[in-house]
């Protein structure tokens, strides 16, 4: 068939890996758990247990030039070397479920960015689907609650 891809089957454990953590953010107990299914990586976030919006990145996008792969064109003059902590461009998040309340959707997709960014910047080969189901509180989207949230997140990859 033209055009169709070819996939390889990664053989996977069972039950699934798992890998879970658990921090105070902002006064609130927040677990954040990641799960690697054979054809998803599934993260929550959870705060008092609840789960309300849920979204979906593929990580399967082929970037076609570099540009669309870093984020070194935001100053293409600076020497400095660009942030692996900048979300890649071409990774789209969508809400799948929930989203119903404007500042929880832009966080949980900003979050599933980020957290699909990471991933393909450790990596890149990377091609399953990212799956994000969050319960947060509206306060988390302060830029420290956000890093906290990150590097909580981050820990359980």
């Amino acid at each position: 068939m033209a055009g169709a891809k070819e996939y390889t089957v990664k053989p996977s454990p069972f039950p699934a890996t798992t890998k879970t953590a658990t921090a105070i953010i902002k006064g609130a107990e927040t677990t954040a758990t990641t799960v690697y299914f054979t054809d998803k990586i599934m993260v929550t976030v959870t705060q008092n247990g609840r789960l309300a919006h849920w979204v979906h990145v593929p990580l399967d996008v082929a970037a076609t030039d570099d540009s669309l792969t870093s984020n070194y064109y935001l100053d293409p003059d600076d020497d400095t070397p660009p942030s692996d902590l900048l979300p890649m461009h071409h990774l789209t998040a969508t809400t799948i479920l929930g989203g119903t309340i404007p500042e929880i959707d832009v966080l949980g997709q900003t979050l599933a960015t980020q957290i699909a960014s990471a991933i393909k910047t450790r990596s890149s080969g990377e091609m399953r689907t990212l799956v994000v189901g969050t319960g947060l509180d509206k306060g988390m989207s302060g830029r420290e609650e956000y890093s906290e949230l990150v590097g909580l997140i981050l820990g359980t990859l």
